[in-house]
């Protein structure tokens, strides 16, 4: 089995952060990630033969000087969206046929209907809702964090 985890950073969904059928990318080379490159533009180098895809995208436009910001990057919504919707594509690309991807989305500020309509190459198989915050300025009823499994097609 081969595994591509799209949005490594920090690697903080991994119980073993260097798990040996891992190849982590990055396109920020301070996090140390296997090779340091786009999603949305994977170099020739990748293969195209992963089992697995991990993707775990920026979710939410946290400011240009929060917290966040400081330890995930800041991207506005616009640059969220552009980036799945390319980043499926290329995980299509290097994806064994019947390939399995694992993401994490929370819908802090975009719902993650809006986030499957920009993948259409993957199939949503199931998903659970991991937490549920309390209220925010932005949706009543606060805000979650889903795992969601998709296949490629």
């Amino acid at each position: 089995m081969k595994i591509l985890d799209l949005s490594a950073g920090y690697r903080a969904v991994w119980f073993d952060k260097n798990h040996p059928l891992t190849t982590y990318i990055d396109s920020r080379p301070e996090v140390n990630p296997t090779l340091v490159a786009d999603s949305r533009d994977l170099p020739t180098i990748v293969g195209r033969d992963f089992n697995l895809i991990v993707f775990d995208p920026p979710h939410t436009n946290c400011g240009p000087e929060g917290d966040m910001a400081k330890r995930y990057g800041h991207f506005t919504t616009a640059q969220i969206l552009e980036l799945v919707e390319k980043t499926q594509s290329e995980a299509w690309r290097v994806a064994a046929p019947g390939a399995l991807m694992a993401m994490k989305w929370n819908d802090h500020t975009i719902r993650l209907e809006r986030v499957l309509e920009l993948m259409p190459l993957w199939e949503p198989l199931f998903g659970h809702t991991v937490k549920q915050t309390g209220g925010n300025k932005h949706r009543a009823g606060g805000t979650r964090t889903l795992w969601v499994m998709l296949r490629r097609l």
